[in-house]
């Protein structure tokens, strides 16, 4: 099997990042912490950092924990999350303005990996429940002319249950610290009978410094199936450490 020369692979993966800087676009940067306590288990952290479309401004901080048992074939996750989310100014049905404003969401998972290996390819499965709570929030509201107050608005708390399905497949070229990936992946609403709610297509790769710093960059595509949902073009660089 022909090997990929490192600068093609370099040359690749930049002209996939390209493709979204001439549209509108998201800016999605993480850092995760692991430790591995003997060879089946795993906790760790994560901090998460993301822009709005078109890098206006920020979208959402999230921090969260996880811990997650290994075995050859899967394995069993569950963590939870803390995001501030960052809304843009928005215009009620009467015309009425509300400025931007941050709001504190609680979310916890749980997920079931199935994995298998075919040559220099792997394949994996994963299904995740998740649920995020939505707290409530009093926040200011203007007439039309935006400079009026008006009573504030309530923004009600909200729950969402979804299912994520994602197939991935990582290549793992030979003697390379490259691992190119491509992943599909669906959200399942609970709530609407299983209405999927967007798709994300990803594709990238992992870059492998040493034996406990990597990094990754991907370019995601996230298409929106619900009226009213936007696509959406992001770029991802990811850094991970483990222990």
């Amino acid at each position: 099997m022909m090997i990929l020369p490192m600068k093609k692979i370099l040359a690749g993966l930049l002209m996939l990042a390209a493709v979204p800087v001439a549209h509108s676009q998201e800016l999605w940067t993480s850092a995760d912490f692991s430790a591995g306590f003997g060879k089946k288990w795993e906790v760790g952290a994560e901090v998460e950092y993301r822009t709005h479309d078109a890098l206006k401004s920020t979208e959402r901080v999230t921090i969260g924990l996880s811990g997650e048992y290994k075995q050859k074939y899967f394995k069993i996750d569950a963590g939870y999350k803390y995001i501030m989310s960052h809304t843009l100014e928005e215009e009620t049905r009467k015309g009425n303005i509300i400025p931007p404003y941050w709001i504190g969401r609680h979310r916890v998972y749980a997920s079931v990996t199935g994995k298998i290996k075919a040559g220099r390819f792997s394949l994996s499965l994963r299904e995740r429940y998740q649920y995020t709570h939505r707290l409530g929030k009093w926040v200011e509201k203007y007439e039309p002319d935006g400079e009026t107050r008006k009573d504030d608005e309530w923004i009600a708390p909200k729950d969402k249950h979804i299912l994520r399905s994602r197939l991935h497949c990582d290549y793992n070229i030979r003697k390379s610290k490259f691992e190119p990936f491509a992943s599909i992946e669906l959200y399942d609403n609970l709530s609407r009978q299983f209405s999927v709610e967007k798709v994300r297509y990803t594709i990238g790769s992992e870059y492998k410094i040493n034996k406990h710093n990597r990094v990754e960059l991907f370019y995601r595509f996230v298409q929106g199936v619900e009226a009213g949902t936007d696509n959406q073009n992001v770029i991802g660089v990811g850094y991970t450490f483990r222990l």
